[in-house]
């Protein structure tokens, strides 16, 4: 028959239990510190991404209606044979 637990055994198994709970906790923070931090990095390169798109859209878009671009806020200039690419494809339009 099981006899009753005695006060030295709940103090050894509560230290077991403690120490128990804290690895579990450390492996679980590190895995959501893990998680967290590659889904911060996710986001970013998505959002640095999609900036980068837009700005690349609005030069491409604007190349031979300005001689002045800007690129994320550097001023771009347009080179002279892309000029003379979009003076020719505007006379021939014409």
């Amino acid at each position: 028959m099981l006899s009753a637990l005695q006060s030295d055994q709940i103090g050894k198994i509560g230290v077991g239990v403690i120490i128990g709970l804290v690895v579990i906790g450390l492996l679980l923070s590190m895995i959501i510190t893990k998680l967290i931090g590659r889904l911060i990095i996710l986001i970013v390169v998505v959002a640095l991404g999609a900036f980068v798109w837009q700005q690349r859209s609005s030069v491409l878009d604007n190349v031979c209606k300005k001689q002045d671009l800007t690129f994320a806020g550097v001023h771009v200039k347009v080179p002279a044979d892309v000029q003379a690419h979009c003076k020719d494809a505007v006379s021939k339009v014409k």
